[in-house]
């Protein structure tokens, strides 16, 4: 059976494309947050205060890792970084307090199970 659900605008970002982008990126360049607590999907739309050894500093948002974009101090929770592509702003601000029911995984088919 395939999922059904609308995906998420950044479900094809991997994590060379997150190094890619926060890895080069500087002070004051757009920084988007995504959480995806209690089956919502929410983008949030911050920019780089800083950066060092591999850490990513966004304004009221914390640290992440900029090689893969996971929250330093939570890296197994449900708030990263994704790349701030034009799909993911547009979105973010069509959706502002987020919406139920995106996918953020591709769904894979099970075939003889």
């Amino acid at each position: 059976m395939e999922d059904s659900r609308p995906v998420s605008p950044c479900i094809d970002q991997t994590e060379k494309d997150i190094e890619a982008y926060y890895r080069h990126a500087e002070i004051g360049q757009a920084a988007v947050v995504r959480r995806t607590q209690g089956h919502i999907l929410q983008y949030v739309i911050s920019e780089i205060e800083g950066g060092n050894r591999g850490r990513v500093y966004v304004r009221n948002a914390g640290a992440f890792y900029m090689k893969h974009g996971k929250n330093c101090f939570h890296p197994k929770g449900q708030t990263t970084l994704v790349v701030p592509t034009d799909e993911v702003l547009a979105w973010a601000k069509e959706h502002p307090q987020g919406e139920f029911g995106y996918s953020i995984y591709r769904s894979t088919l099970l075939l003889g199970r």
